[in-house]
């Protein structure tokens, strides 16, 4: 199944044309910032580990995101916010759980 299923073979390459996979890592000292910037993370993807999430965007839920995102970063704090940009196909993993994908409550598998 996934997120395109219920797409022809056409719309299903434009669809993936229009989104973008993006890795986020974070190191925020402040465990409320840290603890807030989780929780708005988690609406938009999955966590992969204790500070790093994976996403799937479009280009305007991207724009917002890195918007909301610039308010948790303290530089005077030596805080850090990576956000890795790519496809889902140039991804490589060597995890049990990353062929996961996450639907509403429910994981496919």
């Amino acid at each position: 199944m996934g997120l395109y299923f219920n797409l022809s073979e056409e719309e299903r390459e434009f669809a993936k044309q229009k989104t973008m996979f993006c890795l986020i890592i974070y190191d925020i000292r402040s465990n409320k910032r840290r603890l807030k910037l989780s929780k708005l993370l988690e609406g938009y993807g999955v966590r992969v580990q204790k500070s790093c999430f994976e996403v799937n965007l479009s280009r305007n839920d991207y724009q917002s995101l890195l918007k909301d995102i610039e308010g948790f970063y303290k530089a005077d704090e030596e805080d850090s916010i990576i956000v890795y940009v790519t496809t889902k196909e140039e991804v490589t993993s060597f995890s049990p759980y990353h062929s996961a994908e996450k639907l509403d409550d429910i994981l496919f598998f």
